[in-house]
């Protein structure tokens, strides 16, 4: 009696590091799990020991894995044990030291083949999402240098998209080193996508809120605005933390809520002047045409004659 064995060996953080094949028979030697060089499948972990487990396939074709008297033992579903059977669709998870072993039997009832719809299709939506994404950003970039510098746009445009390509270029590399670094892929495609489609929608955004409030009047608007940037930083960086990372759900949407948090903080502690000026002159705002504004707007005769009363106070020294 003989069985087919598979066993992958991954670390903590369920980076592959070997997968063997062995056969299993009864009446047969065992195969040993350690650091021994003699050892069948050699793990380079100083928390296991030098011989410290036998798999082997008894008399009654189960596959059991046995603790050779260690002192750490196996870990099975967070519970110390001396001995663990392979058994199920899905073979075992056992931790050996700080090693993960995942063993399967050649008996194993294997589900049938997965049609495969996804994975084409899939990337074919990452490239539009990220084509059209740098298209809005450069649009966004050639749009505010025409406002801000009629007279000198193509340079304008030109350093607005070196700065915007810097900017973006580096959050991009960010994400893909890290998912090579943790999940040994380079997901070009998928990081991309996110980049660029949030960072259209952001810019756009905040193009928007600055319309809608001066339409308006209101700073309502750049309350809900401001959230609505929050929310798009946020799930952008939950999508490139599941892409890139090994964080499960929870976990990345916790760091993916926080981190935008601390972005806002940090930029609104940076915009604070340093001291009390009375000579500093905060930069204008963005300039919109007066007949977006929905506010009704002061006739001159009034402005002018609060002007003089203005100038009469200050003359006064009553100014309020």
């Amino acid at each position: 009696m003989d069985t087919l064995v598979l066993v992958d060996v991954t670390d903590a953080h369920g980076m592959m590091l070997s997968r063997q094949r062995f056969r299993l028979e009864h009446p047969g030697p065992p195969l040993l799990i350690g650091r021994d060089l003699a050892c069948d499948v050699v793990l380079n972990d100083p928390h296991v020991a030098a011989r410290h487990a036998s798999l082997a396939l008894g008399q009654d074709g189960a596959v059991r894995l046995a603790d050779l008297g260690t002192v750490n033992g196996l870990i099975v579903g967070d519970v110390r044990v001396r001995e663990a059977t392979v058994s199920g669709p899905g073979g075992a998870d056992v931790q050996v030291g700080h090693s993960h072993l995942r063993i399967r039997t050649g008996g194993e009832q294997l589900a049938p083949e997965r049609p495969d719809r996804e994975s084409l299709r899939s990337r074919h939506r990452e490239y539009a999402v990220a084509v059209l994404g740098a298209l809005a950003c450069a649009g966004f970039a050639g749009f505010t240098a025409w406002i801000a510098a009629p007279d000198d746009t193509a340079n304008a445009v030109v350093a607005k998209l070196l700065a915007g390509a810097a900017a973006l270029g580096g959050w991009f590399a960010l994400w893909v080193v890290l998912g090579r670094a943790v999940r040994s892929r380079w997901q070009w495609s998928a990081n991309a996508a996110v980049t660029l489609g949030a960072a259209a929608l952001c810019l756009w955004l905040w193009w928007g809120i600055d319309a809608g409030s001066f339409a308006s009047g209101s700073h309502r608007v750049r309350i809900v605005g401001g959230a609505l940037i929050l929310a798009v930083a946020a799930l952008a960086i939950y999508l490139q933390l599941r892409v890139a990372s090994r964080l499960q759900g929870p976990a990345a949407a916790a760091v993916a809520a926080v981190l935008p948090l601390v972005g806002l903080v940090a930029f609104l502690w940076i915009q604070q002047p340093s001291g009390t000026d009375v000579n500093r002159i905060p930069p204008p705002g963005r300039l919109f045409p007066p007949d977006w504004s929905r506010q009704p707007g002061t006739r001159p005769e009034k402005f002018l004659e609060e002007a003089l009363d203005l100038r009469d106070a200050a003359d006064r020294g009553t100014v309020p």
